[in-house]
């Protein structure tokens, strides 16, 4: 199978930290087949999420837009609408086959779809063809889907759905393995129907497949066959809280959000071993989608994207979960290999998830003929572009970070900055500066401003989010 055009496979993961690739030692890598991959492909050494949280990031890649465009701030209940335009909508306009396999967080995981299956006239009005959507891993059992009805047939959902209660009830670090057989574990169902997708893919036209992991979002039930490849591990310490320069500085949703119960010291190290070995899991399930495409002789005719919506805390700062714009669970994994760069290097230059759309849509040789937020970034992977000096957004609970490579500014709902970090001299986010009037805060704040005025004529509602 050879077409003018590339074939697409992007790979997504769940909650999964820029650190968490290349780590672990010989005998007991976490993710053999990404660091192999990595060695034919373009790594962003900086890639931030466009929101620290699911819906908006998701959101915010297949719009091409930001969360203040879209109004779609949190998980709360929205729904991407149907009549908006969207890259994959153009990839399948312009001659793709288009298939998704997994998580899209593009509609309420609250209960509002109680199966799945039936939204999926939904995601065909978003452009996908093929689909086999899987709730989000917190309410994997309340929603009937293909899978969780394979689960309600072996008699395993009620299972799951008592285990995810005692969990999220009681303590939020039980690393218990899942009640589920491997073969039934949600990552492992995801790859596996990609893989059989792809294996039997006879068609003329280029496929473009999105593969959505779950994982290694929270809980910490990875299977046992996968956590004790690292019980005997020890794992990196947690970076401790930071230090408030400036204690009469602004506040904003970090002081105010605590998610979770107390962490303690032997806590955070079961929850990143698990966490390892969630990873670790999912390494595998690409390899195998790897080894298909190399079998298949498709290796060379298929750009291949893998990435995240977002990171995790993992006891960083005494915290689980993701919410905030401090570096784990803003800084995501980026691997980009396509047919005519498969080269290895790494780019500096800061990049942001909302670019992917553009990206892909550049290389399918294809335009976007609507107005968004993304740019491409094919010049800058190839080389045949100069790095620019830009600076990143992000945004959660109506608040914003801005990046330019060196420093971070976050600011609170009136605009006040209450974080400041110098990554240059601080990359682990020890010392915050904010409120002490240096002249980086006042500019990325102003920077802040201009974003803020210069896309509020783009988007569209949170009415529309809701209703479309």
């Amino acid at each position: 199978m050879k077409h003018p055009r590339p074939n697409i496979l992007l790979i997504m993961t769940d909650q999964m930290r820029l650190d968490a690739l290349n780590r672990g030692t010989s005998d007991t890598k976490y993710t053999p087949n990404l660091d192999w991959f990595a060695t034919q492909a373009v790594q962003a050494a900086h890639c931030i999420t466009n929101s620290p949280i699911c819906a908006p990031a998701r959101a915010s890649i297949l719009a091409g837009l930001y969360p203040h465009q879209m109004g779609i701030w949190d998980n709360s209940p929205h729904t991407f609408p149907p009549h908006a335009k969207n890259w994959v909508k153009a990839l399948q306009q312009g001659g793709y086959r288009t298939s998704v396999f997994g998580k899209t967080h593009y509609y309420p995981y609250n209960g509002s779809v109680p199966d799945m299956r039936e939204a999926e006239p939904l995601l065909h009005d978003y452009g996908y063809e093929t689909v086999d959507e899987i709730p989000g891993p917190r309410v994997s059992a309340a929603l009937l889907s293909h899978m969780t009805a394979l689960w309600e047939e072996k008699g395993y959902r009620t299972r799951v759905s008592d285990d995810l209660e005692r969990r999220y009830q009681g303590k939020h670090t039980c690393t218990e393995p899942s009640p589920l057989p491997l073969e039934l574990y949600p990552d492992v169902y995801v790859g596996t129907k990609a893989h059989a997708y792809l294996d039997a893919y006879h068609h003329d036209d280029p496929f473009f497949c999105f593969v959505s992991f779950g994982g290694p979002h929270d809980p910490w039930d990875c299977p046992a066959s996968y956590s004790k490849r690292f019980q005997s591990k020890e794992m990196e310490a947690p970076r401790p809280p930071f230090i408030d320069r400036y204690p009469n500085r602004p506040l904003g949703n970090w002081d105010h959000e605590v998610l979770h119960p107390p962490l303690h010291s032997e806590d955070i190290e079961q929850v990143r071993r698990n966490y390892a070995g969630k990873v670790s899991l999912i390494d595998d399930e690409i390899g195998k989608l790897f080894s298909l495409l190399v079998q298949k002789g498709w290796w060379d005719d298929t750009l291949v994207l893998f990435t995240s919506d977002h990171g995790e805390l993992l006891g960083d700062y005494n915290r689980l979960y993701k919410q905030n714009f401090l570096g784990p669970a803003l800084e995501v994994p980026f691997l980009i290999k396509s047919p005519s760069n498969s080269q290895a290097k790494t780019i500096q230059t800061p990049i942001a998830l909302l670019d992917i759309g553009p990206t892909l849509v550049d290389y399918a040789h294809l335009c976007l003929d609507y107005p968004q937020q993304g740019k491409s970034l094919r010049a800058l992977l190839e080389g045949t572009a100069e790095p620019s000096q830009t600076i990143v957004f992000s945004e959660y609970k109506e608040e914003i970070m801005a990046w330019d490579g060196r420093w971070k500014v976050v600011v609170n709902k009136d605009l006040d900055p209450y974080l400041l970090f110098d990554l240059l001299t601080d990359p682990a986010e020890h010392l915050n500066l904010a409120g002490g009037g240096l002249e980086a805060e006042a500019r990325l704040r102003q920077s802040i401003i201009g974003h803020l005025q210069t896309t509020a004529h783009l988007g569209f509602t949170m009415e529309d989010a809701c209703h479309g």
